[in-house]
């Protein structure tokens, strides 16, 4: 029988783990005209929230991308 080397990929490790965050954030997606409850001046607005969700997907989609081609890359070279 022969052996099969298992090889350590890190890149597509992250850039799957990047992908997961991805979804759950998709599936948990958060809009501020769902507040219901009036925003008090010393908590974080549902706007701010909202803004912070899209900017925490959109670095999880350059890291998906980045580490996916990175990884896809290294493999086309060899």
């Amino acid at each position: 029988m022969a052996k099969r080397e298992i090889k350590n990929n890190s890149l597509a490790m992250l850039a799957t783990v990047a992908l997961v965050g991805m979804l759950a954030s998709a599936i948990g997606f958060f809009s501020p005209e769902y507040c219901t409850v009036k925003q008090q001046n010393d908590w974080t607005s549902c706007a701010a929230i909202a803004q912070q969700r899209t900017v925490g997907a959109i670095v999880l989609f350059a890291i998906c991308l980045i580490g996916f081609a990175l990884s896809l890359s290294k493999r086309i070279k060899k």
